[in-house]
């Protein structure tokens, strides 16, 4: 199943995507969409694919990802990103 993942606070270009799926070469290079292009703050994430992101963060500290299919985000598909390295313990007080 395709995820729209979601990152708050930041825009992101995608540099690209690369499937590990069954049948095709390893790291074998995926096309972007035309609505792919630009900055964005949601993407497509399929199934069988590594996404990469640049994103330029102005501020450290505790950043979130997420699904924005409500039940993945329910169960755990919505996660902290941790930019600074001194935020791994404010995560765990939420």
């Amino acid at each position: 199943e395709t995820h729209p993942l979601h990152i708050h606070q930041v825009a992101f270009l995608m540099i690209d995507r690369r499937t590990i799926a069954p049948g095709y070469a390893p790291g074998t290079l995926l096309a972007a969409q035309p609505e792919e292009f630009g900055e964005k703050d949601t993407i497509r994430v399929d199934p069988f694919t590594v996404t990469r992101l640049y994103m330029k963060f102005t501020l450290p500290g505790l950043y979130l990802w997420h699904c924005h299919i409500l039940e993945h985000e329910d169960y755990d598909m919505m996660r902290p990103l941790c930019v600074g390295g001194r935020c791994a313990t404010a995560w765990q007080s939420l």
